[in-house]
């Protein structure tokens, strides 16, 4: 491939010198020192071995050849702004999105929002556990992520608070062994049938590393690994086993008589993080999402 002697950066320097009729405007426009707009106005004539303008007393003439090129220049900055327009409304007409089993209601809420509130924006939810979506955060798979607040280990990875105190809870089915119990040790789940997320779930990883804290040496029996809470919530409901899910998930069904929290003599709490991918450029519509997730958070605690 033949290279041009024509520079991009220099042919837009000299499309608003010879639209504007004056370094100082096109200085202007452009954010650039006049010395830096003469240089490559200079730069480009003598690439091309043309005179492009004639300047007198500080008013800018164009050339034969001046006028000439402007209509080629004027074609080509008018492209320009058309693709990046295009780009940026490709940005903006849909947002991709990872959110963690643990937080899926609640974003779910800030996303019906909105759609209300950005009709013309359209969000494309992967629902995933919280590692993979760091992942996805990193790799650019998606454009935002909401996780569990734990260590991903990618120092590229921008961590944004949207809760700092998050209860989850153990919950079993009413007629369990364990839902008879006032208060659970968690020596007493030792061995106690589990159904939980992947190994990539950071609430799994909570779970069974206070399990071990407690003294639960042994290899937790996971009897089944799901990606669906609905999944796992109706095999517990079916008295098959425990799992942990965040409260504002299951409290209907506590309510109703459908699943009882183990009490246990310490809380697990967690935070929801929001995760962007650093140094990279950040979809126009984040910030938007990323406040109604928070908002959703504050307004139920």
């Amino acid at each position: 491939m033949m290279s041009s002697k024509l520079s991009l950066h220099s042919l837009i320097v000299f499309y608003w010198v010879a639209s504007q009729e004056s370094i100082t405007s096109a200085a202007e426009k452009l954010c650039l020192t006049q010395p830096t707009i003469t240089y490559h106005i200079r730069s480009l004539e003598k690439n091309i071995g043309i005179r492009l303008l004639d300047i007198r007393r500080q008013k800018v003439y164009l050339t034969r050849a001046g006028k000439g090129l402007l209509k080629y220049v004027s074609e080509i900055y008018h492209h320009m702004v058309s693709a990046e327009k295009y780009l940026e409304s490709l940005k903006e007409s849909s947002l991709r999105v990872g959110v963690s089993a643990t937080f899926s209601s609640t974003v779910v809420k800030a996303a019906v929002e909105f759609e209300k509130l950005y009709p013309n924006v359209k969000l494309i939810i992967r629902n995933s556990s919280s590692f993979e979506i760091a992942d996805d955060v990193f790799n650019s798979q998606v454009d935002l992520g909401f996780v569990v607040g734990v260590d991903y280990g990618k120092r590229q990875l921008k961590n944004i608070e949207l809760s700092s105190r998050e209860k989850l809870v153990l919950v079993t089915s009413p007629s369990s062994s364990l839902s008879q119990k006032e208060n659970v040790r968690l020596m007493d789940l030792c061995g106690y049938p589990m159904i939980l997320g992947p190994e990539t779930s950071a609430t799994r990883r909570i779970l069974l590393s206070r399990l071990r804290l407690g003294g639960c040496h042994m290899p937790a029996p996971i009897i089944v690994e799901v990606n669906s809470q609905d999944w796992g919530m109706n095999l517990i409901k079916s008295g098959q086993g425990m799992s942990v899910f965040h409260v504002r998930d299951v409290e209907k069904d506590i309510t109703e008589g459908r699943l009882k929290v183990l009490t246990l003599k310490h809380d697990i709490w967690v935070g929801a993080t929001a995760l962007l991918r650093e140094n990279s450029p950040e979809h126009p519509m984040a910030d938007n999402l990323i406040s109604l997730v928070k908002e959703a958070f504050v307004n139920h605690n």
